[in-house]
């Protein structure tokens, strides 16, 4: 595991050695372990130091590394002779590709992984890449055909960015590498805004820098001579045809076992994340029985919070299965690590557990290197409510429009939702799912995953988009079109949710603290998996990852097992109430936001007295502008990104 970065195709000063020594040192907490460069100019390769003046050069790679497999031979770059890798992740099936390979005359120096890759791609090429399976961003240069190739995988666990300047090409594991360069302008992308607003995360292949891109998962891109492409390698259509015959409950632990298993592989001690929901439960239970002894758990509480706190589900778990566990409180005072965690994003996505993750990271690194994290158990077994709303939208439907949108909507809208309780979580749930029944079944379940709708959004912004954002995510449901609805909009949300928001977030924060996570659920052997497992095994009526629950029966107590899932949750609106209430006055200011001009400021100060007053929760609405404005004055009024100890203070905020 590491950080990669370089750049192509650069051939004026500014390409000296400093520049790639700066864009490796920022994102040094992505591997503390090592550090390595590949310098390509006229004639020579060489390593950089601040001191050596460097002509122009053709290529310049490095990487950060996190060391866990093959830690005394794994050093980067890696050469065979004629291609140079830099590798980001984790392949998982190494060990067979390895033998694959020697079978066809290869020799191998090293126990690591990237090896396989780099001989992986000698043999096979870009064909190399639906073989590996695991997470992965790497480039790997061709010193004969002067070209290089980049390449990201499919669920888009590891993230990769880049940018053009002419014929030049930079890319990197974090934007805030990309930045380090001086040819790197550092502005908005206006064109992003709405979509930010719907989804609280900048699809795939844009950022919210203008010109800075996202390798979308799934694909690879080539350079040569100044010209890019960029090509698709997964999904294949074969992923939507019939994979065999139905799984049932053993099928499916055979399979999450296997799983696991693959996913323990390392050279350093592996933990595991629980919260107490079912995915990462059936993890915790799963591991502890292949490694047969405790391992490191860990789980955060959150004290006097009532529903957001599931640290007594975890802890009947660890003790139940027999982990070593450990449990972090998130105090009131952790909200001031707000602006360093944002730094650490890049980007403001919007999900407010930023905050305990970021926490539970750090808690976990001073423990293990590796831990297993339950994300993706959603997406595939039929976890999110939304997944089952589109069965109750017939009879609602059956209402006259009139009465559903000038009257039970209003209705709603008006009555408290927010301060965390159950009705009240019902509260905000029906008025989701009232707004937008009246779509096409597709645009109304985007819609229900998203947060400001159309016309809230052309009522804020000053310029709105002109295409609604729901378009963004409608060719994938073309894609899987043969599928059932229910299984339509599960690849929906692998396609979008997953890598835009929950993979995002689990990169970036365990990242920031040096620690490597790995989710078994996100895994193409269990997307086989789950792609045969009947529908109705994983949603039925009002149920939800029907046979993830049967197949805890045997391993968890029954309470974890018939609780409603509640997921991460963040009280969020008890923050804006009590320790970050200074921020809505001072950050969404009238003045402010005029003089920013992206927003109506009588709409935003509309948002932040409906607020302090209670009624429609409206908690999130705000979180993503509050988010905006302190990503803006980090990384757009200033240059914060390589400023670890940022404060409220440093942003011009004042308690």
């Amino acid at each position: 595991m590491c950080g990669i970065c370089g750049f192509v195709g650069d051939e004026g000063a500014a390409s000296d050695p400093t520049t790639l020594a700066r864009m490796n040192q920022a994102i040094r907490p992505r591997g503390p372990d090592d550090a390595g460069f590949f310098l390509k100019g006229p004639g020579r390769v060489s390593d950089p130091t601040p001191h050596q003046p460097g002509p122009g050069l053709a290529c310049a790679l490095a990487m950060r590394r996190l060391s866990i497999i093959d830690i005394a031979g794994g050093a980067q770059p890696m050469s065979d002779g004629r291609y140079w890798i830099v590798f980001n992740g984790e392949i998982y099936n190494f060990e067979s590709l390895r033998a694959q390979l020697q079978n066809a005359g290869y020799t191998f120096q090293t126990r690591s992984d990237t090896e396989v890759v780099l001989l992986a791609y000698r043999h096979f090429g870009p064909d190399c890449l639906p073989k590996l399976r695991g997470m992965f961003a790497f480039a790997i240069w061709d010193s004969q055909e002067e070209s290089l190739f980049l390449a990201r995988d499919p669920f888009g666990i590891k993230p990769l960015f880049f940018t053009r300047l002419g014929p030049r090409l930079i890319f990197g594991s974090e934007i805030k590498s990309l930045l380090c360069h001086p040819g790197v302008a550092r502005q908005l992308n206006h064109q992003a805004l709405p979509d930010l607003l719907s989804f609280l995360y900048v699809p795939a292949p844009s950022t919210l820098f203008a010109g800075i891109y996202q390798l979308e998962p799934g694909k690879f891109l080539r350079w040569q001579a100044g010209q890019t492409q960029i090509h698709q390698y997964w999904p294949t259509s074969e992923l939507f045809q019939n994979q065999g015959p139905p799984l049932g409950l053993e099928g499916v632990l055979s399979g999450l076992t296997e799983s696991i298993e693959a996913h323990l592989i390392s050279d350093v001690p592996v933990g595991a994340f629980l919260s107490g929901g079912i995915d990462s439960s059936l993890i915790v239970a799963l591991a502890r029985q292949i490694l047969g002894k405790p391992f490191p758990t860990f789980c955060i509480s959150f004290p006097g919070s009532g529903m957001y706190d599931e640290s007594p589900h975890a802890r009947a778990v660890a003790q139940h299965v027999g982990t070593e566990h450990y449990e972090h409180p998130v105090a009131a005072g952790s909200v001031e690590n707000l602006p360093r965690i944002l730094r650490f994003l890049d980007e403001p996505l919007a999900n407010a557990s930023v905050m305990p993750n970021f926490e539970l990271a750090q808690f976990a690194s001073k423990v293990c290197k590796v831990c297993l994290s339950g994300v993706g158990g959603d997406e595939l077994f039929g976890g999110y409510r939304r997944y089952i709303a589109h069965n109750y939208a017939a009879p609602w439907l059956l209402l006259p429009r009139w009465f559903r949108n000038h009257l039970l909507l209003p209705l709603v809208r008006k009555l408290p939702a927010g301060g965390g309780s159950g009705w009240q979580d019902k509260i905000r749930l029906l008025d989701k799912f009232l707004g937008p029944l009246d779509l096409p079944r597709e645009e109304r379940y985007i819609a229900w995953n998203s947060h400001f709708s159309e016309s809230e959004k052309a009522q804020l912004l000053v310029h709105s988009g002109s295409t609604p954002s729901c378009q963004r995510f409608l060719p994938f449901f073309e894609e899987s079109r043969g599928l059932p609805f229910g299984e339509q909009v599960m690849h929906v949300d692998v396609r979008s949710y997953l890598p835009g928001d929950s993979l995002f977030l689990v990169d970036r924060l365990t990242m920031a603290s040096s620690l490597e996570a790995r989710v078994p659920f996100t895994d193409l052997r269990m997307l086989e998996v789950a792609r045969r497992v009947p529908l109705a095994q994983k949603t039925q009526g009002s149920k939800t990852k029907v046979i993830l629950r049967q197949a805890c029966e045997k391993l968890l107590p029954k309470g974890i097992i018939d609780r409603p899932k509640q997921g991460f949750g963040t009280p969020v609106d008890l923050w804006l109430r009590r320790e970050l209430a200074f921020l809505p006055g001072q950050l969404l200011h009238r003045d402010v936001v005029h003089e920013r001009g992206l927003f109506r400021p009588q709409v935003v100060s509309a948002l932040v007295a409906q607020q302090k007053a209670g009624g429609r929760d409206v908690s999130q609405h705000l979180w993503i502008l509050l988010m905006l404005e302190l990503w803006q004055r980090m990384y757009i009024d200033n240059d914060y990104s390589q400023k670890g100890d940022i404060t409220f203070a440093d942003l011009g905020l004042r308690r």
